[in-house]
């Protein structure tokens, strides 16, 4: 059995061409020319540090911070770039301000690194946690907003809301529970990771107090490109990690916030500079452009999902309107105990070393309980499920 055929994108990218790869949501792929373009910049801070640092790198980071801005729909100098999501997401909890004795909540949903996050956090804090078990599969809206508002409290203060999960790969109807949490007095922080380039994006219209995403995944920047979007009248309370230089830049002005999170020590920052780049070159791959990328990989996830599901007769768990780029497809129950992060499940170990097929594979909500999720991106082609199918079934 022989590894499949990529679409004619995969011209742009560097991935290994006897694997099929169906995991762009783990961490993304970045293209040939992003990659170019990044060498270019580290070239240039090589070349001459001290003019890079000093006067070069703030204007590169500024210009491709607006292009963001505009991709998202957001002021300039309400974003800062920041790592990775869940680094925005600690960011969040170590300045969010609090009493001993109040409540947070998060759903059973939630990333596992931004879970052990928040209750690090509230236990550090004396802070009691809720969870709102949110069910998986889901028949309607109402089921998420039931059971987020079943946990809200008057002492409910923050909320940790996934947009996309990563777990089972569903859009939470993320407007309404904001809005319901809002009618409670409650602030919300979005876990975006997902979001950006997979869905159309109005932060402004989603009216979060703060939303965090990532650039790596599906924009398919640099590896360690995110961002952070904290409301105007939210600002006072947030603060950077570290405070170092441009930290007294523009002080009475509107930059201020965003330049105090400009530097945070001698590093690399080109993954941040290539953001701008990025948005640019992936909106020339396709009739559309970006939304033409959203809607191609939606439209090929679901086919391909479809496609898998009817090879092996099971129903995938959510209506077509749950989902994005990635879809879960449930699987034969798996082994007991709960895999950790770096852990492989005996299904995703047999489908790389024999099928050379990269996917994961979810325990959710928890083990035996076992999931598989595809994803879609413009170097994937419907073969590639139609094959991942074809072993699944030969595994039967």
């Amino acid at each position: 059995m022989k590894t499949s055929e990529y679409s004619k994108h995969i011209e742009y990218w560097t991935l290994d061409r006897n694997i099929t790869f169906l995991n762009h949501g783990s961490f993304g792929a970045t293209p040939l020319k992003i990659m170019a373009k990044q060498n270019y910049y580290r070239e240039l801070m090589e070349n001459e540090p001290v003019d890079f640092f000093v006067n070069k790198m703030p204007e590169l980071l500024n210009e491709s911070k607006g292009k963001l801005a505009k991709f998202i729909g957001v002021d300039n100098n309400d974003i800062v770039f920041v790592q990775n999501t869940t680094t925005g997401v600690n960011q969040i909890l170590t300045s969010f301000p609090y009493k001993s004795g109040d409540e947070w909540l998060v759903t059973s949903h939630a990333y596992g690194a931004c879970m052990n996050a928040i209750k690090h956090f509230a236990h550090r804090n004396n802070i009691v946690l809720k969870i709102a078990d949110i069910p998986f599969p889901v028949k309607n809206d109402e089921e998420i907003l039931n059971a987020i508002g079943q946990m809200i409290s008057s002492k409910t203060k923050l909320a940790l809301i996934d947009h996309i999960t990563s777990a089972t790969g569903m859009i939470f109807p993320i407007k309404e529970v904001i809005d319901l949490l809002h009618d409670h007095g409650i602030k919300v922080l979005v876990d975006g990771a997902h979001a950006p380039g997979m869905v159309d994006l109005d932060i402004i219209g989603l009216d979060a107090d703060i939303y965090v995403g990532n650039c790596h995944k599906w924009m398919c920047a640099p590896k360690g490109s995110a961002f952070m979007h904290v409301k105007k009248e939210f600002k006072e309370f947030i603060k950077p990690l570290v405070i170092s230089h441009f930290n007294d830049t523009d002080i009475n002005g509107d930059s201020y916030w965003s330049n105090q999170f400009m530097w945070d020590g001698t590093h690399d920052f080109s993954q941040y500079i290539c953001v701008g780049d990025t948005i640019q070159f992936m909106n020339s791959l396709q009739p559309g452009g970006w939304k033409g990328i959203m809607d191609h990989n939606h439209k090929l996830a679901w086919q391909g999902a479809n496609l898998i599901a009817q090879r092996l007769n099971i129903e995938l768990p959510l209506e077509e309107k749950f989902i994005g780029s990635m879809v879960n497809i449930p699987m034969p129950d798996g082994e007991e105990g709960f895999p950790k992060f770096n852990e492989t499940s005996p299904l995703k170990k047999v489908l790389f070393e024999k099928y050379k097929i990269e996917v994961p594979v979810f325990f959710f909500p928890s083990a035996p309980t076992q999931w598989l999720r595809i994803s879609a991106q413009l170097y994937n082609s419907l073969e590639q499920y139609e094959y991942l199918g074809e072993c699944l079934e030969s595994l039967k």
